[in-house]
């Protein structure tokens, strides 16, 4: 009797197919590389013991049974998706859509009207928020269980498409207040040699790089802390302690205000965009058709000035 193959190996398979790259295919599936290892060992052998990919010091290639089975299983798992997709839909009824996003800091204001404006125009309509996980920003999206995600660009995946700018924001640094830098009126990334800085975990390289380079314009390495943070009351717990500081965007530091925690201006740093951001070739209509509202609302931004405003009456629920 052949071993069962599960679903969780051969999407596993398809996306190190993609990637050719053990490291880039662990983040992309939020596990660790020798996960990916693992399972696809445990995927050859129940195949029958044939190598799938080749790898050497300098890359990774298919083999030729590798590209065989990627032929054949592209497009059957591409057709199951789809089919899911399509039941999911059924259940969670018409006009459902399903947003999540890390916090409601930035884009509040345009996404809470065109929440407004999408579930009043079309009958049946509904906008479900829900919270990313700070170490698996993408993978809620990636897994089919949200139907868009508010992000943070630069974002070069080649399986999501990014949509509608929300906002675009100031730089900050988010240090406790007896922190060496804390008397400081604004800092340069220079200024953040020698602490221990905290970069987001679970994002793609270029996000992390665009949140904070890992070198200053002089050159030299900044040191970045290995600090997985499950929340954001435990980011400013270790803030306020002083374990680490936190680059980040001037909304995030005024959404989640700390007694012992300052946020001091980076001013070499460019502002940063957050956008909506989808899964590309997804026929997801509902999704769509609030993204179409969100670009309307933005065109019409101008007429009003923007306010500061929390997303009335609805609770972010977590994944």
């Amino acid at each position: 009797m052949m071993p069962e193959v599960e679903l969780r190996e051969v999407r596993l398979f398809l996306v190190l197919a993609e990637e050719l790259h053990f490291g880039h295919t662990a983040e992309r599936l939020g596990v660790t590389t020798s996960r990916v290892s693992q399972t696809l060992r445990a995927l050859e052998r129940k195949l029958g013991g044939h190598l799938l990919f080749r790898r050497t010091s300098r890359a990774v290639n298919l083999t030729e049974a590798g590209r065989e089975l990627h032929a054949e299983l592209g497009p059957a798992v591409a057709g199951l998706d789809r089919v899911l997709r399509k039941a999911q839909a059924r259940g969670r009824g018409p006009g459902v859509v399903r947003v999540g996003l890390l916090n409601a800091a930035s884009g509040v204001d345009v996404l809470s009207r065109a929440i407004e404006r999408y579930e009043a125009v079309y009958a049946g309509a509904k906008v479900q928020l829900t919270t990313t996980p700070f170490d698996d920003r993408l993978g809620p999206l990636r897994r089919h269980e949200v139907d868009l995600v508010v992000t943070r660009l630069p974002l070069d995946q080649p399986d999501v498409a990014v949509g509608p700018v929300l906002s675009t924001d100031e730089r900050v640094v988010m240090v406790g207040r007896n922190h060496p830098l804390a008397g400081r009126t604004d800092l340069s990334t220079e200024d953040l040699i020698g602490h221990d800085v905290r970069r987001p975990h679970g994002v793609p390289a270029e996000l992390a790089e665009a949140t904070c380079p890992a070198r200053t314009p002089s050159g030299r390495l900044i040191r970045f802390v290995d600090a997985p943070v499950d929340d954001n009351a435990e980011l400013l717990y270790r803030l306020a302690r002083g374990q680490l500081i936190h680059p980040t965007v001037a909304p995030f530091a005024e959404h989640f205000q700390h007694a012992d925690v300052v946020a001091i201006p980076l001013r070499d740093l460019p502002p940063s965009t957050c956008a909506l951001a989808g899964l590309k070739d997804d026929d997801a209509p509902a999704r769509d058709a609030f993204s179409r509202i969100v670009e309307e609302v933005l065109k019409t931004t101008w007429r009003r000035p923007p306010q500061r405003r929390r997303l009335a009456g609805r609770r972010l629920r977590p994944i």
